[in-house]
Parts: structure tokens; sequence; C-alpha cells
């Protein structure tokens, strides 16, 4: 064998060797070996939605079906908080707060509050006897009838819904419902619900 042909040998073999490094190192994506992934999962944060809401309001009660499916997708994920905001135009507003804050001192907060929307168009009339109606919720829900006609009067609770209604105000509120989503307030309303869960969704990913 001329030194011409040991030449040639030695080149193919190192073509050979070169090709077979690159394969089996996943240049041409048919590696055994499975490459570290760069992506990594996002991590989702918890998203507090806080809702200016009056009772009498027929949009507030709409709402609240887009809120419990919510918690139903996100459970722990999202927090809602209520915030009291009886607007003077309906009548018996702020007496459907003050019997809901007075179910709360009662540890009953969700079931007033549930009832008061369910039978919002009893209630919220001009005419109703709004009071009668605020009274058999609490009595439905076995509570306390002395405390809670004592609590529904009192300056504490007059004072909770009065505060909260001017944090409202000093926060730029004038329509209910208005979303504040970690504390920043929603310039309009979701259209529907999954334009609701898309804004959650990107609050809960934003550092991601």
């Amino acid at each position: 064998m001329n030194k011409l042909s040991i030449q040639i040998l030695a080149f193919s073999a190192f073509i050979i060797i070169a090709v077979a490094a690159l394969y089996y190192g996943g240049v041409f994506g048919n590696s055994n070996q499975q490459a570290p992934s760069i992506v990594s999962e996002r991590t989702a944060q918890k998203v507090n939605i806080l809702k200016y809401s009056d009772y009498s309001c027929p949009a507030c009660k709409v709402f609240i079906a887009a809120q419990e499916q919510l918690k139903a997708d996100f459970g722990d994920l999202v927090e809602i908080e209520y915030r009291y905001f009886p607007l003077e135009s309906f009548p018996h507003s702020r007496l459907a707060s003050h019997a809901v804050e007075a179910a709360k001192r009662q540890g009953k907060f969700k079931e007033m509050h549930d009832l008061v929307f369910e039978y919002q168009a009893e209630w919220s009339p001009r005419q109703a006897d709004a009071m009668g109606y605020f009274t058999r919720f609490a009595e439905d829900i076995d509570l306390d009838m002395g405390q809670f006609m004592a609590d529904l009067d009192s300056d504490a609770v007059r004072a909770v819904v009065e505060s909260q209604l001017q944090e409202g105000i000093r926060r730029t509120v004038n329509a209910t419902p208005t979303f504040f989503i970690d504390g920043h307030k929603l310039r309009q309303n979701p259209q529907s619900y999954e334009q609701f869960k898309a804004i959650v969704e990107l609050y809960m990913y934003r550092s991601n």
C-alpha cells in the first residue's frame, strides 16, 4: 500500500468518526439521549380580585356565576373579596349591606350574601318590604335574631359599610361592579367568562 492510499484511508476514517460523533451527539436530531429542556414550567401565583358591588345592582348579580366558575377552575389560586358600595339610586342597598355585614358577625357572610343576591328582584323595588325579606333570610340561616337585629342598626356595622364605600370613592369607583385585580382597576368589565378568565391568567403568570 503506497503512501497516498494510506492518507486516503486515514482521511476516510476521520470523516466516518466525525459524522458518527455528530449523529450520536444529536446535531442531526437523532440523539439517543434526551436533550435537556431549556423551557421551565410556568409557576402560577395567587390572584386577588376585589369587587366593589351593590346588592341591588343587576350587573353585580350577573358576575356571581363568573366568580364561582373562577373559583371552580383555579381554587385557592384565586381569592375574591367583596366590598360594600351601596348606591344612593337604589333605595334598599344600604340596608342590604347592613344585613350582610350583620350576618358576617355570626360567621354567615356567604349564606346571607347569596340569599340577598338570589332574591334581588323581590326585595330591591322601592315599594318592597326589604326589612321583612332580610329578617326572613336571617331566620333561614339560623342566626341569633336578637344579635342580628342589634347589629343591623349598630354604629359598628354602619361604620364598616361607610368605610368601604368611602374607600371605593377614593379609588375612583363610580359604578358597580368595579373590579380590582391585584390592586389594578379594570377599566372595562369582562364581556364574557372566557375574557374574565384570560385576564386573571395574565396576572397569575405575570412574572414568568
